[in-house]
């Protein structure tokens, strides 16, 4: 009988998975769990030498169908099988079904003992029962690297009447929802075409307030994938916009008032490494190293959207929604491990110099608000390094009231504020329409952009009164 292996970067989301299955069939194939990673403190991760261990616990002459949720759960899957004995490695098959539907289906052919073949085509084809039981079509297969458009394309336009364009929440709008489709897509602008279905094209395509952009589609499913892009076009990409026939307009300011507190400046730890070549032998690891940090900071940001939600409200819980689309992209991840295959370099120089070029790329856009979105990069590369080398970032901890002092702060470092400690932020660099400024207003912080020189010029318990109605902090 074919048997199964569940691989997850999460224990408790592969236990959850193999106890749907178990209830289904009551007994028949074996299922094993290789899921997380023996860190205490950071348990989300896969681990090859658990898939070997797991495949060799339920490995049967028939087959073992291996199934998994993301990144480097495949990496590991991967090198399990080469450290597997090449005759039980030939009776092993990697499979690309979603998990929870594709290990249901898979268990219930394997448990009616289906070869094979067979129970990966089961699993392979979970998702058209879904569909099918909800009435839709199954969704074909579709290339993510359309390069030209199709004769029989389709397209509708939309005239962008957002102040920002289409930045990092509305882009992450876009994405979302034309992911369901089974279409070929293309987003236009000015000619240049981009994929709308990843994060990072949609950014550098510049989208601004009255740009013109047309999306064309050809496929099964390209009436409706037009029809859901109008429909969020004229909710404006899910963003509030004023009309001209509004009393007011709607926009984005630091909140202003006057806060008179002790200083306290705030230096967080940026981590560091020694950048260091590898051989050969060594790509494997170093990109499953990567792969696993990069999982940890997308299960980091799923973790701030819902603090934000919870503190805040949904619309700042967008902004990490958005930075993890921005960061769980396959194009992302084949970058890196490129960069570490072809130049034989540790996983942490392959992330910091493809994120670095990013931030290059946005630093060079002659639209200010594109720029600023360099610090939201910068803020998901600080949070990977720390996963990699050891030292993740750690909260502020304050008890009594303060106004803090910093060179600039990352998104993720302004969830977590208290107004009731926080009284107010003076910030040496910064902007106004930062991601940071924006959640300061949010959490009702007053927050001074651009103040040169004020950790220079002052000390810790100083007092200082600071008034963001002009400007200026005081120094007591």
């Amino acid at each position: 009988m074919v048997n199964l292996v569940v691989v997850s970067h999460s224990a408790l989301l592969a236990q959850g998975v193999v106890e749907l299955a178990q209830q289904m069939t009551q007994g028949g194939c074996q299922l094993a769990v290789a899921a997380g990673v023996d860190d205490a403190d950071h348990p989300i991760g896969t681990d090859a030498i658990k898939v070997m261990e797991a495949i060799e616990s339920v490995y049967s002459p028939s087959g073992v169908l291996v199934l998994m949720d993301l990144g480097s759960a495949l990496l590991s899957a991967e090198t399990a099988l080469e450290l597997l004995a090449p005759d039980m490695a030939q009776n092993v098959q990697l499979c690309s079904a979603s998990l929870v539907e594709g290990t249901l289906a898979a268990v219930v052919a394997a448990s009616s003992g289906a070869s094979l073949a067979e129970v990966r085509a089961e699993a392979m084809g979970a998702l058209a029962a879904k569909a099918a039981q909800l009435g839709e079509k199954a969704s074909a297969p579709t290339s993510s690297a359309i390069t030209k458009v199709a004769p029989d394309a389709q397209s509708v336009s939309w005239i962008v009447r957002n102040p920002d364009g289409l930045h990092v929440r509305p882009a992450a709008k876009l994405v979302a929802v034309l992911a369901p489709f089974a279409a070929d897509l293309l987003l236009e602008k000015n000619g240049q075409c981009v994929n709308p279905r990843s994060l990072n094209p949609l950014a550098l395509l510049q989208v601004r307030k009255g740009d013109t952009i047309r999306l064309l589609a050809s496929g099964e499913q390209a009436g409706e994938a037009l029809d859901a892009f109008m429909q969020l076009a004229q909710q404006h990409f899910g963003e509030s916009i004023a009309t001209p026939g509004d009393s007011g307009f709607t926009g984005v300011m630091v909140p202003r008032g006057s806060i008179s507190a002790p200083l306290l400046q705030w230096l967080p730890a940026i981590p560091v490494f020694l950048p260091q070549t590898i051989n050969a032998g060594q790509v494997a690891n170093e990109q499953q190293r990567l792969h696993q940090a990069l999982a940890q900071t997308v299960a980091d940001l799923q973790q701030l959207a819902q603090q934000a939600e919870q503190q805040i409200g949904t619309e700042v819980a967008a902004i990490f929604n958005a930075h993890g689309m921005l960061i769980d992209d396959d194009g992302l991840y084949q970058a890196m491990d490129a960069r570490i295959e072809h130049q034989l370099i540790c996983a942490e120089s392959a992330l910091q110099d493809e994120l670095m070029a990013m931030v290059a790329d946005h630093l060079a856009r002659d639209d200010d608000y594109l720029r600023l979105r360099e610090l939201d990069i910068r803020d998901i590369l600080n949070r990977t390094l720390g996963h990699l080398t050891g030292l993740p970032p750690l909260p502020l901890s304050v008890t009594e009231e303060v106004i803090l002092l910093a060179e600039e702060l990352f998104p993720s470092q302004m969830i977590g504020l208290d107004n009731r400690q926080i009284k107010g932020i003076c910030l040496s660099k910064g902007h106004i329409l930062s991601h940071s400024a924006i959640l300061a207003k949010e959490l009702d912080i007053p927050m001074l952009v651009g103040a040169v020189g004020c950790l220079e010029g002052s000390h810790n318990g100083q007092k200082a009164l600071l008034d963001t109605a002009i400007g200026v902090l005081k120094l007591q």
